[in-house]
């Protein structure tokens, strides 16, 4: 786990051993799981009532399953759960903030949200970048083919548009919040 996510080591040790990796205990469980939990989204995402980011969604949604599937293929565990890892930390405080908007607490909700964003801001826009540029830059890490390289960054590259898109949007709920007291998604 990298330092940058409260482990010891560096996202590059990831592809020590690559593509034939000993993983640690546990670790093709914990990538079914959270592989299984967003296949679940695709799912449920186009069968239930479309909402107006019913577009967005389901472009993170497939392009996640494809990076889970390619992981998986690449024997490439180790990068794909620290890349799921640092989702699921974002993720479990926006379903945090996303129950507490159903309740009446709204401004207490409105005082958790900004930690929200930061951790979202964090994870996914800070570290993710940094990650793909290391995906990207560092020849030692070998695919046996560039195509597998450009496409893996280029996915993730798009996740990262997503999650500055929606950060963006997370800003401009705030602000409508702090100005008009209405806390409600565009």
């Amino acid at each position: 786990m990298p330092i940058w996510l409260g482990g010891s080591g560096n996202f590059k040790n990831c592809f020590d051993d690559f593509p034939y990796a000993k993983h640690p205990p546990q670790m093709r469980e914990y990538y079914l799981i959270t592989a299984g939990y967003h296949s679940a989204g695709v799912l449920t995402h186009f069968l239930r009532t479309r909402k107006n980011d019913f577009i967005e969604m389901g472009l993170h949604h497939v392009i996640a399953l494809y990076l889970f599937g390619g992981g998986y293929i690449l024997n490439a565990w180790e990068a794909g759960a620290v890349i799921a890892f640092l989702h699921d930390i974002a993720d479990v405080f926006t379903s945090i903030t996303k129950v507490m908007a159903e309740t009446k607490y709204i401004h207490k909700t409105a005082q958790f949200f900004p930690v929200c964003m930061l951790i979202w801001f964090y994870t996914r826009i800070f570290l993710l970048p940094q990650f793909i540029y290391t995906l990207y830059s560092d020849d030692s890490i070998e695919f046996h083919s560039p195509l597998i390289r450009y496409y893996l960054c280029f996915m993730l590259l798009c996740l990262t548009i997503l999650h500055c898109h929606w950060f963006l949007m997370f800003c401009r709920i705030y602000k409508k919040f702090l100005d008009y007291g209405i806390a409600e998604d565009e």
